[in-house]
């Protein structure tokens, strides 16, 4: 065969299909090799059971009998029962609290109870505790490991959430209509946050002046040691009509436990 003849043929439309389509057989004959022998893989979409790291899908459900036992964990720390130990000082209150929801609303509001509450992360509604001159708050909970930013390690903006959630509580009690904005929050990370441990918010009421007050908070472990630290100013908004008074919300909460000051 003369080499014009070869090329004609080898390069004809009809032979260079038929060696695309042999090309392209061969292809997926050696990826599906690979897939079985398990040298390459693809992401899927499909949860496995027991894989708790994925962030789609249904949460599986905290045990009851869990719940419980995390609580009296919680409620057996230190800090809890210096508060439970003194009833003429310090009143147990609930975390979450219905400030400003809609009570057509059905379950918990707002972002903490709604997103940041839940399997493995916080895993059961905080234990709080008011001083009786209602600028003091002392807040025991527990953050699990999807909490995390760098592994094992709370990240910086959930502490910060907290921070600004837990400096409120004094806020919301002593500045005019039981109303408070964030106007400032200061924080200090000062150790590492370790995931899956119990944690002790303290917050307390520095100084008022007017429309404006300031509040400190430390974040501590069991033993006291503090890891993070934050200074908040809160503000109550001067247009009455932006949000409605609030003191009989706060009556409410310091009802739902027994026990006077």
């Amino acid at each position: 065969m003369s080499s014009s003849i070869y090329k004609r043929y080898v390069f004809s439309q009809p032979m260079l299909a038929t060696w695309a389509v042999c090309c392209i057989a061969f292809g997926i004959s050696i990826s599906l090799v690979s897939v079985n022998k398990g040298w390459i893989s693809f992401a899927s979409n499909t949860k496995k059971e027991g894989d708790l790291d994925s962030i789609d899908g249904d949460e599986p459900p905290l045990d009851p009998n869990e719940q419980t036992r995390i609580t009296n964990t919680l409620l057996n720390t230190g800090a809890a029962k210096e508060c439970v130990g003194h009833p003429d000082e310090w009143k147990r209150v609930p975390y979450f609290w219905p400030i400003g929801r809609d009570p057509s609303r059905k379950g918990p509001a707002g972002f903490v109870p709604g997103l940041l509450h839940g399997y493995d992360k916080l895993s059961v509604e905080p234990v709080a505790f008011i001083n009786r001159d209602r600028k003091q708050f002392v807040i025991v909970l527990h953050l699990g490991k999807r909490l995390c930013g760098h592994d094992g390690i709370i990240h910086g903006g959930v502490q910060a959430t907290l921070l600004d959630e837990i400096t409120s509580r004094p806020a919301f009690w002593n500045l005019p209509r039981n109303i408070a904005l964030t106007a400032n929050l200061k924080i200090n990370y000062r150790r590492p946050v370790m995931a899956d441990q119990i944690l002790v918010f303290k917050t307390r009421l520095v100084d008022i002046d007017g429309r404006k007050a300031n509040i400190a908070a430390t974040l501590e472990d069991t033993s006291g040691n503090v890891l993070t630290d934050a200074e908040a100013l809160y503000v109550s908004p001067s247009n009455e009509k932006l949000l409605l008074e609030r003191s009989s919300d706060m009556r409410k909460i310091e009802g739902v436990y027994p026990g006077n000051f």
